[in-house]
C-alpha cells in the first residue's frame, strides 16, 4: 500500500485536510480578533476626538511630516541626526542679536523714576490658581516633568513652590535650571531638506510657566492702562476681529466722505527674537518698575540655555542673546511693553498693532496728506533703528482703499526703498482688497474648507459616530468659514450660497453615514432640521449680534468701536426703545459694514431682547432661537 510521508494513503490526505482545516480557523480567528480591536480601536478614537477634537491631525498621521535623513544648511549636507541637531541649533541661534551690555544697577539708580511697578511676593492662593489653569500635557521640558503630574500632586508642590518662588523674588535671581529650554524643530513648507524651512518651538519647565502666569497676571493689572489703545494682540478682551473692525470702519468712514485711505503694512523681520535687553529694561524702568523687579527679569532673560531635541539626539547648547523667550507666559507682554511706545512718534497717522503686526494710515484728500504720512514713515524707521529692530522693506507694502476712478498713488519710501503696492492684503488671516469688496477671500476661504472637508471625508470614512463627525466638522471646517465673519460677511445671494454649499456637502455626507445612501435631491432645510445643525448665514447673524453685545457690556473692552456705536436715544413717544437708528444707503458697501448689519439684525429682533440687562447665558441663548434657521 502506497503511503503518504510515512501515513498510508487515506491516512495522509486526511491529516492534511485537517490542518487545513486547523490553519482556515486560526486565520479566520485572527482577522475576527484583528477586526474586533480595530473597531474597539476607532469608537475610542472617535470618543476621544469629541472630547479633544485637535488630536484628528495626529490620527491623520499622514499629514505628519516624517523626520529628514539629510539637512542642509549653508550649503553643508549633514545625515547624523547629532549633526543635524547642530545644524538646527546654528540655524536657530543665528536668529539672535547682542544686547547693550551695562550695569543695570548704577543705571538705575541714577535715573530712578519711581516704584509704581513692583512685585513684592507671592501668595499661596497664586500658586493654587496657577497650578489649577496650568494645561495638562505629556511634553515634558528639561526636568522631565509633564504638567500633569504636577497638577494631580499639587497638594505636594504648593509649599515647596511658593518657597521657591519668594526667595527667587527676594534674591532678584530667576532660577538658571528654569531657564533650560528644549527646542524641538518643526516643519513649516517647502523643501523639507532644507533648515531654514523649519521653525522652533520652545518646551519650558511647568515650574517655570506656573511661576511666570503668577507673574504676568500681576505685572498686567499694573501696566494696563500704559499699554497703547491701538495694541490689540494678547491683551485681554481684544483680537484680530478687533483689530480688523477698527481698520474696516476707518476705511468705510473714509468711502462714505469721497475720500481715500491710505495704508502702509509693515512686516517686522524677527521682531520677538531681537528685542535688546539693555532697551527692553530701560524702558520698563521708564514705565516706573521697581529696581529690584527690572533686576529680577535681566536675571530671567539673559543667559538662557537652549538645545536642540531631534530624534533622540541633542545638540550643543547656545545661548539666547536677545528676545523674549518662546513658549513662555511673560514674553509677549514683555514685547508689547517694548513696542508700546511706537504709536507715540506718529504726529499725522493713525495706527493698528497685533503685537508686532503694524498698520499705519491716513485719509488722503491731497499731495500734501501723502507728504505727511510719509514723514511719519520716516519716523517709524528713525524708531527701528534706535530700538534695533529690523524692517523687512521687501515684504512692507501700500494699500489705497478708494471708490474712486483716479486714486492718488503717491510714491512711500522706506530708507529710500521703494515700497510696492498691491491690489489685495492678507490682514491677520483675511485678504482685503483695494474696493474692501471681500470676494477673493470667500474664494480662497471656500477653496481651503473644501480640501479640509475632503480629508475630513477620507478619514472618516469608517466613522459611525454622528457626534464625532459633527465635532470635528464644527472644529475643523466650520470654524475656517467664521473667522473674523462680521468683517467680511457678504450680502449678495450668491456668496453666501457658494459658502452654504460646503455645509451643505458635509450634510449630505452626515446622511449617507446614516442611512448608506448618497442622496443629491434632498433640500438643505431638511438635512439642517434633521441634524440640527443652523444655516452658516444665520449664525453669522447670531455672531454679529453678540459682537456688538459684548462690545456694550464690556466683555470686549474697544473704546474705538464703543464710540462707532450710534446708540439710540428714543423719545417716549415712541412705541420700541430698544431700536437703533437703521443706516440707508445708495451703496452696497454700506449694508456690508457689520456695524450697520448689526443695527438691521438686531432691530427685527429688539422686541424680545434686552441688550443692556439681559446676562450673556440668556442673551444668547435667546439670539440662538431668534435667528438661527
Amino acid at each position: 500500500m502506497s503511503s503518504y510521508f510515512g501515513f498510508p494513503t487515506g491516512v495522509g490526505c486526511e491529516v492534511e485536510k485537517n490542518n487545513v482545516d486547523e490553519f482556515r480557523a486560526l486565520r479566520s480567528a485572527v482577522k475576527y480578533s484583528i477586526q474586533k480591536d480595530y473597531n474597539t480601536y476607532l469608537r475610542l478614537t472617535e470618543k476621544n476626538l469629541i472630547s479633544n477634537p485637535r488630536k484628528f491631525w495626529s490620527y491623520f498621521n499622514n499629514t505628519k511630516h516624517n523626520s529628514p535623513n539629510s539637512l542642509y544648511y549653508n550649503n553643508v549636507c549633514y545625515e547624523n541626526d547629532g549633526d543635524i541637531a547642530n545644524a538646527f541649533a546654528d540655524y536657530f541661534k543665528s536668529v539672535f542679536k547682542p544686547s547693550t551690555n551695562y550695569d543695570i544697577k548704577n543705571e538705575f539708580k541714577s535715573n530712578s523714576v519711581g516704584d509704581f511697578v513692583k512685585i513684592d511676593s507671592v501668595t499661596y492662593d497664586d500658586v493654587v490658581l496657577a497650578i489649577r489653569e496650568l494645561n495638562s500635557s505629556l511634553t515634558v521640558g528639561v526636568d522631565n516633568i509633564p504638567s500633569f503630574i504636577i497638577k494631580g500632586c499639587a497638594e505636594f508642590f504648593i509649599y515647596p513652590l511658593l518657597i521657591l518662588f519668594n526667595l527667587s523674588l527676594r534674591s532678584n535671581v530667576f532660577p538658571y535650571v528654569w531657564k533650560q529650554t528644549r527646542i524641538i524643530p518643526v516643519f513649516k513648507k517647502g523643501d523639507a531638506q532644507d533648515c531654514k524651512n523649519y521653525r522652533p518651538i520652545a518646551i519650558l519647565s511647568p515650574m517655570s510657566k506656573i511661576f511666570e502666569s503668577i507673574i504676568h497676571k500681576r505685572l498686567f493689572h499694573q501696566v494696563k492702562n500704559l499699554i497703547s489703545p491701538s495694541q490689540h494682540g494678547f491683551i485681554p478682551k481684544h483680537s484680530t476681529a478687533t483689530n480688523l473692525f477698527c481698520l474696516t470702519n476707518k476705511i468705510i468712514s473714509s468711502f462714505q466722505i469721497g475720500s481715500q485711505l491710505d495704508v502702509i503694512y509693515t512686516d517686522f523681520s524677527k521682531a520677538f527674537d531681537s528685542i535688546d535687553f539693555g532697551i527692553l529694561l530701560n524702558k520698563l524702568h521708564g514705565l516706573g518698575f521697581h529696581v529690584n523687579l527690572t533686576d529680577w527679569l535681566h536675571s530671567y532673560l539673559c543667559n538662557r540655555s537652549l538645545y536642540v531635541y531631534f530624534n533622540n539626539a541633542v545638540s550643543r547648547e547656545f545661548s539666547g542673546t536677545s528676545g523674549v523667550p518662546q513658549g513662555s507666559n511673560l514674553g509677549p507682554l514683555l514685547f508689547i511693553l517694548f513696542i508700546n511706545d511706537l504709536t507715540s512718534v506718529f504726529k499725522y497717522s493713525e495706527c493698528l498693532l497685533f503685537a508686532d503686526d503694524l498698520k499705519l494710515f491716513s485719509s488722503m484728500n491731497s499731495n500734501l496728506d501723502a507728504v505727511l504720512l510719509q514723514s511719519d514713515l520716516d519716523c517709524l524707521f528713525k524708531w527701528c533703528t534706535v530700538n534695533k529692530l529690523h524692517l523687512n522693506i521687501e515684504k512692507c507694502s501700500i494699500l489705497s482703499y478708494t471708490r474712486k476712478s483716479q486714486p492718488l498713488n503717491h510714491v512711500y519710501k522706506i530708507n529710500d526703498l521703494v515700497l510696492s503696492r498691491s491690489d489685495s492684503v492678507t490682514d491677520l488671516g483675511i485678504i482685503f482688497d483695494t474696493k474692501l469688496d471681500f470676494s477673493q477671500h470667500i474664494n480662497s476661504m471656500v477653496s481651503k474648507a473644501y480640501r479640509r472637508l475632503g480629508i475630513l471625508k477620507r478619514k472618516t470614512k469608517e466613522f459611525s459616530s454622528e457626534i464625532a463627525l459633527k465635532v470635528l466638522y464644527y472644529a475643523h471646517v466650520r470654524s475656517s468659514l467664521e473667522y473674523c465673519s462680521i468683517v467680511w460677511d457678504p450680502i449678495y445671494r450668491n456668496k453666501i450660497e457658494i459658502i452654504e454649499r460646503i455645509q451643505n456637502n458635509f450634510l449630505r455626507y452626515l446622511l449617507y453615514k446614516k442611512n448608506g445612501i448618497y442622496l443629491q435631491d434632498v433640500s438643505s432645510s431638511y438635512l439642517r432640521d434633521m441634524f440640527n445643525i443652523p444655516s452658516l448665514c444665520s449664525r453669522r447673524d447670531v455672531s454679529c449680534v453678540l459682537f456688538f453685545y459684548k462690545v456694550i457690556n464690556g466683555s470686549i473692552d474697544c473704546t474705538d468701536i464703543l464710540s462707532a456705536i450710534n446708540f439710540p436715544v428714543p423719545a417716549r413717544s415712541l412705541r420700541n426703545q430698544g431700536s437703533f437708528p437703521n443706516v440707508y444707503s445708495r451703496f452696497k458697501y454700506i449694508d456690508r459694514f457689520s456695524l450697520y448689519k448689526f443695527y438691521k439684525t438686531f432691530n427685527k429682533i429688539s422686541g424680545e431682547l434686552d441688550i443692556y440687562h439681559m446676562s450673556p447665558t440668556v442673551f444668547k441663548s435667546n439670539c440662538f432661537q431668534l435667528l438661527y434657521a
